[in-house]
């Protein structure tokens, strides 16, 4: 009897072992299952995380593009009003149709530079309006060049219309300093 007694619980002990080795090897794919889903979660969580920032980056890149388009339109527009040349019809920003207004202007009247040299050298507030104007806008563009790591943004700036405004704005502030 006590044979049969120790047989048994020896067959106890080792069912219970293989329980319990079952229990374990459940319980490590569970934690293995629920490690990979915590893992994926983080990384869904961080991706989001930097899209906010993105985000939040591009709404205060927007602002401040606002602002310093509205400062560049605040110098640029009382030369334009001078020459009298009216902004370009479109929906474009109102320094873009400014700067359109003015670039279109010259393409058709190159008198047009002729017409900003002599208010440049007789209007102080026109001559410093320009200055100020190309000092702002050549920051802006080395601003772009700096942060941008493909320099696509700011060769389309510097060639596109600003660029273009530049390049009139300085050849007549060059001529008028020329005696």
């Amino acid at each position: 009897m006590e044979m049969e007694i120790v047989i048994l619980l020896l067959f106890v002990i080792i069912a219970l072992a293989g329980a319990a080795l079952f229990v374990g090897m459940t319980a490590r794919g569970k934690i293995t299952t629920l490690e990979k889903v915590v893992s994926r979660q983080t990384a869904l969580l961080t991706k989001m995380q930097e899209n906010f920032r993105a985000r939040n980056a591009s709404d205060a890149c927007v602002q401040n593009a606002e602002i310093i388009y509205q400062d560049l339109l605040q110098h640029i527009a009382p030369i334009a009003k001078a020459v009298e040349i009216p902004p370009r019809e479109s929906e474009q920003h109102p320094l873009w149709r400014t700067l359109g207004g003015l670039v279109d202007e010259y393409s058709r009247n190159p008198y047009v530079l002729e017409s900003l040299r002599r208010l440049i050298k007789l209007d102080s507030d026109i001559a410093r309006g320009t200055d100020t104007f190309l000092l702002r806008s050549e920051r802006l563009l080395h601003h772009l060049a700096t942060s941008d790591p493909d320099g696509l943004l700011a060769a389309t700036f510097a060639d596109g219309l600003l660029g273009q405004a530049m390049t009139l704005l300085s050849q007549a502030r060059q001529l008028a300093q020329n005696p």
